[in-house]
């Protein structure tokens, strides 16, 4: 069909209307209809197609849809059905229109291209982001150079924020057309750091394009990458990736690089400033000098050839010899420049930086300012600053075998300290032990002692109530009296002479607690000495509680005055057999002169000769029960004297054996990578080697290839 822009344009109709017909476009369709139905074999395909563009223009989409459902033509069908569904998409029927779209099949690259963009636009009404950017993408994938296809691609995926597809649109197409516009695109994405996390190969194809167009374009392109790539992990790929990309196309030719040195010199500058390891780098230093020593400006060849022939002396081998003699006939034929106190200044600042990350700063300091004499850096020779820098480097190499030394020496002083926690924690287990079991037993002694004072002492008292008894005693009321009189007599004893015994011993018992406690506490000093002088970066304090002994005297004084409050016993008021007997005789026969003799003898009888076990037994058993607990906590109280000390050793212990294990995870991850400290080192020397031969230091200096550590 060659009417595809009429189809497009739902203008077919003014293609078959005959220009000599007048009137309306749906007028003269009717008429050519009624025209053809006079035909044997009438086809009203192209008429109703027609119908259908007029009335959709007319937004009369439902007559339209009839109209276009009715086209049989095999050419015009698929191009109907693609319309039907163009009418549901103004009647906002998204969904139908899509699935209309869909079902759309033809073999023309055009229809399949305009359905694709209709579902496009569909999609993005519909807010499905995902399915509009996989149609584009097959838009694009089918013909890249159809009408705006790729600039509403990019417009899609910008205005989304989609920069994976972004960027994949604008590299092939840069690919694709060779356009600089294209290339723009793609270097003002990765300006923007929207390319950072892609790998550096994705791009090759397109820089070996632009290198073929336009080398200055290549130049940007290839340096906005490096800017970019410089803060990723991709940084070691991108620099394989550009120094590879660079050896296999020839360099050779009139233009003159113009940002490429400085960036191949900086680039080279940075590896070597103590920043990376040398394993890191050393698969690209070759073609990295290589190409370097191709694009060099007029300023820069005594700095690269220096490079190479310092690398060629601290790692033999490792460079082509072409390349090392290529660099030995520059350093012949290039004027040295005396002074390099800004290079040697740079390289001082990037030792000290290093220096201050390793903990070192301060001790390097102290090092170089004796051969500083009192001057600053600005008043330094350039000879003069690199021996200076030489003497630093060999300082901190020796640093390294002190560090692993004060690493070992760290590791054996915990192990001294453990040693040592260990016993002192098995002599504190046995003090512990030991003071409570003295402790108890002495305390108990105390308890026992009172108590069986008071065994005897209250049925003494008691007895001696029987001083009460004469012949001229109420005998009626006399147990009653008795009874006042015993209650009087043992509170006044218990008052005024159990109450001082008991803080007579107890006082004694807790100024022997104290001493023990104090002398416990003496002999920790000197345990606390012990371990502070092992690790003397800190002060390890076995401290005690003595608020023990302060509860303990609290206890012992709310005891005491427990005693001054006990109640009275019912000692004489009894239904016991004996006193009932008592008291009936009294009151029987105590009014009878010639009975009173025998009730004062049988009385006073009773009273001396009664069996008063069970009432001291009473009288005791509340202060019994309180002394039986506080005994039973001495042990635990002695726990708690001694339960800092066990901390503080626990705590310390613990605190010895993280530095153990620590420290020797550092002493194997040294061993097992010298090169973490020994590379900066080296690449410090190799910068001062370069310096050398760049700046003609006199044989003195520059045969001194660190040979004075």
């Amino acid at each position: 069909m060659t009417i595809v822009k009429e189809l497009i344009n739902k203008s077919y109709y003014q293609t078959i209307i005959n220009k000599n017909k007048t009137g309306q476009p749906i007028q003269v369709l009717g008429e050519m209809y009624m025209n053809e139905k006079e035909n044997e074999i009438p086809d009203f395909s192209s008429i109703r197609f027609a119908q259908g563009e007029i009335y959709f223009l007319s937004k009369d989409y439902e007559a339209a849809i009839f109209k276009w459902e009715n086209v049989l033509n095999e050419n015009l069908k698929p191009w109907a059905q693609k319309n039907i569904a163009d009418a549901h998409f103004e009647l906002n029927l998204l969904e139908l229109a899509a699935d209309i779209y869909k079902a759309v099949e033809t073999d023309s690259e055009v229809l399949n291209m305009e359905v694709f963009l209709q579902l496009f636009s569909l999609y993005k009404k519909l807010g499905k982001l995902e399915d509009a950017a996989d149609i584009i993408k097959n838009a694009v994938n089918l013909n890249p150079d159809y009408s705006c296809v790729t600039d509403n691609a990019r417009e899609f995926f910008e205005e989304y924020k989609d920069w994976g597809n972004a960027v994949e649109l604008a590299i092939n197409e840069a690919i694709r057309t060779k356009s600089l516009s294209w290339f723009a695109v793609v270097e003002g994405y990765v300006e923007r750091g929207l390319t950072i996390n892609i790998e550096p190969s994705y791009f090759s194809e397109a820089l070996v394009t632009l290198f073929t167009i336009d080398k200055f374009r290549f130049e940007r392109l290839a340096t906005a990458l490096w800017d970019s790539y410089k803060q990723s992990d991709y940084y070691f790929q991108w620099l394989k990736e550009i120094n590879h990309l660079l050896h296999n196309n020839s360099l050779e030719g009139s233009y003159i690089w113009k940002m490429f040195p400085t960036r191949f010199k900086e680039t080279l500058d940075e590896l070597i400033s103590g920043r990376y390891l040398i394993k890191d780098f050393t698969e690209i230093i070759q073609n990295h000098f290589a190409n370097w020593m191709k694009i060099f400006s007029d300023s820069e060849p005594l700095s690269c050839s220096a490079g190479i022939m310092a690398w060629n002396e601290f790692f033999p081998s490792q460079l082509d010899a072409s390349l090392v003699s290529e660099a030995e006939n520059v350093m012949k034929s290039s004027s040295r420049d005396l002074n390099g106190l800004d290079d040697g200044k740079r390289l001082f600042e990037s030792i000290k930086k290093w220096a201050n990350e390793e903990g070192l700063l301060h001790e390097l300091s102290l090092f170089v300012k004796p051969m500083m004499e009192d001057s600053n850096l600005e008043e330094l020779s350039s000879s003069k600053l690199l021996y200076i820098l030489k003497k630093a480097i060999g300082f901190l190499i020796d640093k390294k075998v002190e560090m692993e030394n004060a690493i070992i020496g760290n590791i054996n002083l915990n192990d001294e300290l453990l040693v040592k926690i260990g016993g002192i924690h098995h002599q504190l287990n046995d003090m512990e032990e030991s003071k409570g079991e003295v402790f108890a037993t002495s305390f108990e002694i105390v308890k026992n002692q009172w108590i069986q004072k008071l065994m005897v002492k209250i049925p003494e008292t008691l007895r001696n109530c029987s001083d009460m008894v004469t012949v001229d005693s109420d005998f009626g009321r006399l147990h009653v009296e008795l009874n006042e009189e015993m209650n009087r007599r043992i509170k006044d004893y218990m008052e005024n002479t159990a109450m001082m015994d008991f803080e007579n011993a107890i006082q004694r018992w807790l100024a022997d607690c104290e001493e023990e406690f104090k002398s416990s506490q003496v002999y920790l000093n000197e345990l606390s000495d012990s371990l502070n002088n092992i690790c003397d970066e800190k002060e390890i304090e076995l401290n005690c509680d003595f608020k023990v002994l302060d509860d303990w005297k609290r206890d012992m004084d709310r005891l005491t005055r427990g005693i001054v409050l006990f109640e009275k016993e019912n000692i004489m008021l009894r239904n016991t057999p004996a006193q009932l007997l008592l008291k009936s005789a009294g009151k029987l026969f105590g009014t009878l002169s010639k009975n009173k003799e025998k009730l004062h003898s049988t009385y006073k009888n009773f009273i001396e000769n009664a069996d008063y076990s069970q009432t001291a037994q009473s009288i005791i058993q509340p202060f019994l029960q309180q002394l039986d607990l506080f005994e039973r906590s001495i042990e635990r109280d002695i726990r708690m004297f001694f339960s800092n000390p066990f901390e503080v050793l626990n705590r310390t212990s613990e605190e010895a054996q993280r530095n153990i294990e620590q420290n020797k995870e550092s002493l194997q991850y040294m061993r097992e990578n010298p090169e973490i400290f020994r590379d900066p080192l080296t690449l410090f020397e190799l910068k001062i080697r370069q310096y050398e031969l760049m700046y003609s230091m006199d044989e003195a200096i520059s045969g001194q290839v660190f040979t004075e550590r």
